[in-house]
Formats: C-alpha cells, sequence, structure tokens
C-alpha cells in the first residue's frame, strides 16, 4: 500500500511539475509560444495555477512519506567529514595475518567515508526542483507590482499610484502636451466628433470609486476615477442603426479593443483623466484611457485617441491568437466590485497597453 502510494506520488509531481514548467514558460513568453501550445492565457493561467498548487502538495507528501530517509540524508550531508569515519578493528599485521603461511601481507584500506550516492535520480530531482523554483520566481515577478528608486519613498496614495504595476505593449508613454491631446468618434455615426481640449473640458464629468481587477491576478482597490462617460460621445456622435461595436484604438495605432454598444455606452464605462483627484499620469494612460468597471484590465485601453463604430467586432491585441476573449467580464473570473483590469493598449492601468 506504502509502495503504491509513493508511486501515485511521484507520477502526480512529474506530471504536475511538467504542466507548471510549459504554462509558466507560456505565460512568460505567450508571444512566442501561445501560437506553437494554442489555447488562451486565461486558460494556461489556470493550469499553471492548480498544476503549481498539486506539485506542492505532492512534494510535501512525497517528503512526508520518506521523512526518515530525508532526515538522514540531510545529516549525513551536514556530519563533518571527520565523524563520517567509523571506528574499525586494527589492521592484520604480518603475525596473525591469515596470509601468513604464504608468506604474502594484504594491506587492507581504511573505510571509505559514507556519503549519500548522488545518483541520476537524485539530480534530475534537484533539478527540476530548481527550475520549479525559477518558473515560480519568474512568475511572481511578472505578478508583484514594482517601485522605482531606493530609499523610503513616498506614502499614501502617491505609493499605492508607484506600485501599481505598469506593462506596455506601445512606446508609451506618448510625448506632447496634455493640452493638445484630441481624441476623435467616426465610423458608423451621424455626425463625426473631433474634440480637442478646451472642447473635451466643456463636456459634463463624472466621477466613480472602483477596483481595478488585472487578469494576471492582482488588484488595486478603491481607485477614483474621473472624466466623461463614453455614452456622452457617442450621443454626439450619434451611432447608426449598424453599429453594434465601438472599437477605442491608442496613440500610437498598435493596440485597440472593442466593446459592444451597449457596454460602451453603461452609466459607469468612462475615458478618464482624472485618478485619485490628480491627473492621469502618462504611465497609466494620460491624459485618457477608458475604465470599464464590467470588464477585466486588458480592455480599459490607455492613451485613447479614436473610438470608432463598427457592424461587426474588431479583434483586440490580446484577442489575437485567442490569447484572452473578447470579453473578460470580472464576474467570470471570481471577482467582485466594479473596475476592470487587465492589459489593454499594452497591459495594466494597463491598456495600449492597459496597465
Amino acid at each position: 500500500m506504502r509502495r503504491t502510494t509513493s508511486l501515485f506520488v511521484v507520477l502526480a509531481i512529474t506530471v504536475a511539475f511538467l504542466l507548471t514548467a510549459v504554462s509558466g514558460l507560456v505565460l512568460y513568453m505567450p508571444g512566442r509560444l501561445l501560437p506553437v501550445f494554442h489555447g488562451s492565457l486565461l486558460g494556461w493561467r489556470s493550469i499553471h495555477d492548480w498544476s503549481a498548487l498539486v506539485l506542492t502538495v505532492a512534494v510535501v507528501v512525497h517528503v512526508a512519506l520518506n521523512r526518515r530517509r530525508v532526515v538522514e540524508m540531510f545529516s549525513r550531508l551536514l556530519r563533518p567529514a571527520g565523524s563520517m569515519q567509523s571506528s574499525s578493528p586494527a589492521m592484520p599485521g604480518p603475525a596473525d595475518s591469515p596470509s601468513q603461511d604464504l608468506g604474502m601481507y594484504v594491506e587492507t584500506a581504511p573505510p571509505a567515508e559514507h556519503r549519500p550516492r548522488f545518483t541520476r535520480r537524485r539530480f534530475l530531482a534537484l533539478a527540476a526542483g530548481a527550475v520549479a523554483a525559477a518558473i515560480a520566481a519568474l512568475s511572481l515577478d511578472r505578478g508583484s507590482f514594482r517601485s522605482s528608486g531606493g530609499g523610503p519613498g513616498p506614502s499614501g496614495e502617491a505609493l499605492r499610484l508607484q506600485n501599481f504595476p505598469v506593462l506596455n505593449v506601445e512606446n508609451g508613454p506618448p510625448e506632447g502636451a496634455v493640452a493638445a491631446w484630441v481624441v476623435e468618434v467616426d465610423g458608423l455615426v451621424e455626425n463625426k466628433v473631433r474634440l480637442d481640449r478646451t472642447a473635451w473640458l466643456a463636456l459634463p464629468r463624472t466621477q466613480e470609486t472602483r477596483d481595478f481587477h488585472c487578469v494576471e491576478g492582482w488588484s488595486v482597490a478603491d481607485l477614483g476615477w474621473e472624466g466623461v462617460r463614453v455614452a456622452e460621445l457617442l450621443s454626439l456622435a450619434k451611432p447608426q442603426a449598424t453599429g453594434q461595436f465601438v472599437s477605442f484604438h491608442a496613440y500610437g495605432t498598435t493596440y485597440l479593443d472593442t466593446l459592444t454598444l451597449a457596454e460602451a455606452q453603461a452609466p459607469e464605462t468612462l475615458l478618464a483623466d482624472t485618478l485619485d483627484g490628480a491627473p492621469l499620469p502618462a504611465d497609466h494612460g494620460g491624459p485618457l484611457r477608458l475604465v470599464v468597471p464590467s470588464q477585466l484590465g486588458y480592455k480599459n485601453v490607455k492613451w485613447v485617441v479614436r473610438l470608432e463604430v463598427t457592424e461587426t467586432r474588431a479583434v483586440g491585441y490580446w484577442e489575437q491568437d485567442g490569447a484572452y476573449p473578447a470579453e473578460a467580464p470580472v464576474a467570470s473570473s471570481g471577482r467582485s466590485g466594479g473596475a476592470a483590469a487587465g492589459r489593454s493598449g499594452a497591459i495594466g492601468l494597463f491598456a495600449p497597453g492597459a496597465g
């Protein structure tokens, strides 16, 4: 029974390790590996999380089942070399040697120092553990908040914003003065709209407080957004009856993502220019970014310059090759609350990177 359990645990460790390694590499290099392995990044994220959990549990069970061997191995490794030599009977001399009648003297070598054998199996196990640790470290590095600079650093709201991950697809943030920013609405509309900074500031404004949830697993709570409802711009442009979707284009033309017309017209969907009472920083999408509380962050496009009403859904940057689904509702990812997260436009507070 014990042997069967041990074999099952070893099998679980092997399979879970392979899945953890492959999924970790796909998540770390999605652009290169996703077309090879297919599937979506959300699916690979689930595989990575579950396989890492199974790997951890299986290793713990394996150590528990072989605790005596583990303790013995470490005790031998840590024992001083001098103490490893066991006392042995005196070496027989010529007088009492069994071979003295033959006129021969047999010299007996001292017992070799006894240490655990470094077999190929143990080497592979150690190598697998090292690779798994490296993959876990890479995953933690990508998912953790990062701040710049040394010293004590800022505190309060400034610290929270500094520790907000910034991931970009586009070579942003864009250069140029905020005063020169222009946003346009075109496509299947009755009236094409072009708003410079002065016209933008004359529009009715809305405030809302939402949590920001990223598809990569991190969140920032209670962000205070302020800006103009997307519905306000669409009411000026008057979408045609055939218009069913709205594509949001980033300034560099690389990043875009699409909402249904209903999602875009929802009262909580904003084009925000203010975060926590201050002008939206360029790293986080300023001067203008999309905020969609019903969707994860990769739908929240940064540096928006154009809204295009279309009849069919345009494929978003992270939706190409099935990396992420076209719909990313917060509720379906186990999140609660309001804001979107993820990678839009770029990735992150993210968009055009989103992030």
